[in-house]
């Protein structure tokens, strides 16, 4: 589970939803309803891009940040790619 904590830069995420309720302040509309979702679709959104992009840059990173989760081998490509499509359902 840490691996894919990693993966997806989970802590990053406390930035995430704090944009999506400032920005719903700012336009002057209350958090009630299907608008409480947002923050976590917005926080799927984020991780997955976290996942696909270290997907995308497997190759690179195994050069250059071999300690990353994919190129350690702590998460397979598959696996990354596969969370990344799944978080992006989600959001």
């Amino acid at each position: 589970m840490k691996a894919y904590v990693e993966l997806v830069r989970a802590p990053a995420a406390l930035t995430v939803l704090g944009d999506t309720v400032a920005g719903s302040a700012a336009a002057g509309l209350k958090m009630t309803g299907r608008r409480l979702l947002l923050p976590l679709s917005s926080v799927a959104f984020y991780w997955a891009g976290m996942a696909l992009n270290d997907w995308a840059d497997r190759k690179l990173d195994a050069v250059e940040r071999p300690e990353r989760p994919i190129p350690s081998g702590r998460v397979s490509a598959g696996a990354a790619l596969t969370t990344g499509v799944a978080l992006t359902a989600a959001g």
